[in-house]
């Protein structure tokens, strides 16, 4: 599993997420959640306005550049 999925992955190797990332391809499906946020309409940490709101950007959407410092927490002045 390469380091940039793992850490996407909370650091957590899963069948599901391995099964997934050899299923990949390319292209990026667009994702949303329930809470109504959806991959693409943000971009940096100064327009996210929680924490719950920059994990689903880190994680869902692959937004590496969250992360800063590369220790698997987005926005570090959002998520404490």
């Amino acid at each position: 599993m390469p380091p940039w999925t793992w850490r996407r992955n909370g650091g957590r190797a899963t069948a599901t997420s391995q099964s997934s990332a050899a299923g990949r391809t390319g292209s990026t499906a667009p994702s949303s959640s329930a809470a109504g946020l959806s991959c693409g309409s943000k971009r940096t940490c100064t327009q996210m306005s929680s924490c719950a709101e920059a994990q689903f950007y880190f994680r869902q959407c692959g937004l590496s550049r969250l992360d800063d410092d590369r220790y698997g927490v987005p926005c570090e002045r959002l998520c404490r």
